[in-house]
């Protein structure tokens, strides 16, 4: 049987999401996690949507696996990694191929021009060369994204990018950008020419820990949710944080 799975994970505990010898990362606790329990074997055929960097956290990756027995409740009680939903797939099923992936990033608003932001974005929606905004490598540089929203949410603005497929730190990098054109260090038409590839600079890359890959979205899969009882009670707690701390009167 081969099964998807949607995962959530903090990735601020891990080094990253894909395995790497002597080092915490997602892939490596699950695959360790499955071959303890005997739910896989080798030639398990595992794969991913999306290879987050070291700090991004997910509410929404994908993986997919051949497998014997439940594993989703082989993974439920996994540390810093909860199972959010699950489908029965076709063998021939990569999660890589899917319609969309949606990420979002979390800014906290100490003083953006929020307006300039949100005009600075639609430079970034549809097809373009993101060269000048990718770290790259043997990948075509060419991708569309389909959609820009940002939500002011007072303290803190959202940004949701959704495309297809996105190329290493692209988000990052083109977050890079509109932070700074957010406070007014660079204009709208240095921009422009450097994701036409008429101009070099270098925008920074906006930190992982506030980036999240928030779905990844396919023709005709259902997927089934499952309650973390680990999700709700960390959750919880982090309600109550926010709750208490706006009580605290801090001198």
């Amino acid at each position: 049987m081969r099964i998807a799975i949607k995962v959530a994970y903090d990735g601020r505990k891990f080094h990253g999401f894909a395995i790497q010898p002597d080092k915490r990362t997602v892939e490596g606790e699950i695959l360790k996690m499955l071959r303890k329990k005997g739910v896989i074997e080798d030639k398990a055929r595992f794969q991913y949507a999306s290879r987050t960097d070291r700090g991004v956290s997910a509410m929404g990756n994908v993986i997919s696996f051949n497998c014997r027995g439940n594993a989703v409740r082989v993974l439920e009680n996994m540390d810093d990694i909860w199972i959010v939903g699950y489908a029965k797939v076709d063998e021939k099923f990569n999660p890589r191929y899917c319609k969309s992936k949606i990420y979002r990033y979390y800014l906290y608003n100490d003083g953006y021009d929020v307006e300039e932001m949100k005009r600075i974005a639609t430079l970034f929606v549809g097809e373009h060369d993101f060269s000048s905004f990718a770290r790259i490598d043997s990948r075509n540089p060419v991708r569309k994204i389909y959609d820009i929203k940002i939500e002011n949410r007072g303290e803190i603005v959202t940004f949701d990018f959704t495309g297809k497929s996105f190329l290493w730190n692209q988000v990052r990098r083109m977050m890079g950008a509109i932070m700074m054109a957010g406070r007014k260090k660079v204009d709208e038409n240095i921009i422009r020419e450097v994701l036409h590839g008429k101009k070099r600079m270098n925008f920074g890359v906006a930190p992982p820990e506030n980036l999240v890959l928030m779905d990844v979205e396919y023709d005709n899969i259902v997927f089934n949710p499952v309650k973390s009882k680990k999700l709700l009670t960390t959750a919880s707690f982090f309600e109550d944080l926010l709750e208490r701390a706006k009580c605290i009167n801090i001198h």
